[in-house]
């Protein structure tokens, strides 16, 4: 074989590495149609049910962390759901989510996927839903709206030492410098880096946050 053909898959540009992992990810991603019914039911219905693009970096955190409880903020049509319950094949998931059509359709994709008992939905609205549960959770994954304060002090609580949190929608600013709440989404990014209580990097624009 020709020092040539060793290399014909390999990307010469920024942009053409970011396409081959974008395409070998979409290739390899096992939940791609619950992600496809999240975009044909927003589509549909004009609301905020989106799959994460992080999905399968979810799933392997949720392997590498050893997870055993996972609680998650925002289910919508249960695709982040599902990988984090693949990732981690001996954790239970609580997944919150306020939307009870939504609750319902995901709970219809992850039966339709095998997981359904091993991911319990919880329909209610952080944090009033947060303050129902016990504390212990190795790994919390937030993907509902701005996230607050009040919230990131819950999430600490519910966590154990040395849990792991993973935080989206820190950066809604973005798209409309005019949402509410992004002021209350600016403290929990800078409250993410207090040295005594998280240990905090970035993956994408999420942040992957230890507690101490």
């Amino acid at each position: 074989m020709s020092a040539s053909a060793d290399f014909a898959d390999e990307p010469t540009s920024d942009d053409a590495a970011r396409a081959w992992v974008a395409r070998r990810l979409r290739q390899a991603d096992r939940f791609a149609a619950i992600a496809g019914e999240t975009e044909r039911h927003r589509a549909e219905h004009g609301c905020n049910a989106y799959a994460s693009a992080d999905g399968p970096l979810l799933g392997v955190l949720a392997r590498a962390s050893g997870a055993r409880r996972i609680l998650e903020i925002g289910t919508a049509l249960g695709y982040s759901a599902a990988w984090l319950a693949e990732g981690a094949p001996e954790a239970r998931v609580d997944s919150i989510e306020a939307d009870g059509s939504h609750a319902e359709a995901a709970a219809a994709q992850l039966r339709r996927v095998g997981l359904a008992e091993r991911v319990k939905i919880r329909v209610g609205r952080s944090p009033e839903a947060l303050r129902l549960l016990e504390p212990g959770y190795d790994l919390v994954f937030y993907d509902a709206y701005v996230p607050t304060p009040d919230e990131l002090a819950l999430f600490r609580d519910l966590l154990r030492p040395g849990g792991l949190l993973v935080t989206s929608n820190l950066f809604l600013g973005r798209y409309d410098a005019a949402l509410p709440g992004l002021a209350k989404g600016a403290e929990v990014r800078r409250a993410l880096f207090d040295p005594g209580r998280w240990l905090t990097t970035f993956a994408d624009l999420k942040a992957l946050s230890i507690r101490l």
